[in-house]
């Protein structure tokens, strides 16, 4: 991916390939500028999540009352992200229950490490069930999705829910990128990005 930052790959990859498929329109323009033949493909999971998305049955499988209020927390599938994102977006939580008592929490782990992390960091929470996978279920299933920055909120979009983006990175890292221009885009979550405008929060 060399459209947000690292446009410095460029050149390796032009290097490597003969043809590029991609999965966003707006990559075309990038590598055909660059002197590399690239085709739009489009996104897998485009085909892969139906058009009009079951929300009952995703609740149904969850075995949450149809009244629950329920938000989606997926704070990213590296342990590095889950220690930065997901005691924030605990906390975001916490303040939202003081307005919507029996709030529900769903976090999916994406594999074994991951709910051991996460474990670590919830606890024991009546509210907070932590799920085997199931991302794209408990995104369905729930009111409004709290998420790292990623392909995640590709899905989310696609999933037809309402989302909310975190993104942290270092604050060292964030400095360099600032001072010598590496950010590309004006956006880092891909609905904004995809759109050319804000259309879901990124904090």
């Amino acid at each position: 991916s060399i459209w947000a930052w690292r446009a410095d790959r460029i050149a390796r990859i032009r290097a490597a390939v003969d043809h590029m498929l991609l999965v966003f329109p707006f990559e075309e323009k990038l590598y055909r500028e660059a002197g590399i033949a690239a085709t739009y493909v489009g996104h897998p999971l485009a085909d892969l999540i139906p058009m009009r998305v079951d929300r009952q049955q995703a609740r149904a499988s969850l075995a949450l009352d149809g009244a629950d209020a329920t938000i989606a927390l997926l704070p990213g599938s590296r342990l590095g992200e889950i220690q930065r994102m997901l005691p924030t977006f605990l906390e975001a939580a916490r303040l939202l229950h003081a307005d919507v008592p029996g709030l529900r929490l769903l976090v999916p782990a994406a594999n074994a490490q991951c709910r051991v992390a996460i474990e670590a960091i919830v606890g024991d929470s009546p509210a907070l069930r932590v799920l085997d996978g199931q991302a794209q279920v408990a995104m369905i299933a729930s009111d409004v999705v709290l998420l790292a920055s990623g392909t995640a909120a590709l899905e989310a979009m696609l999933c037809k829910r309402p989302m909310v983006i975190g993104h942290r990175i270092a604050g060292l890292t964030y400095a360099i990128v600032k001072a010598f221009g590496l950010l590309k885009s004006a956006h880092v979550s891909l609905p904004n990005v995809l759109a050319g405008e804000t259309l879901v929060p990124e904090l």
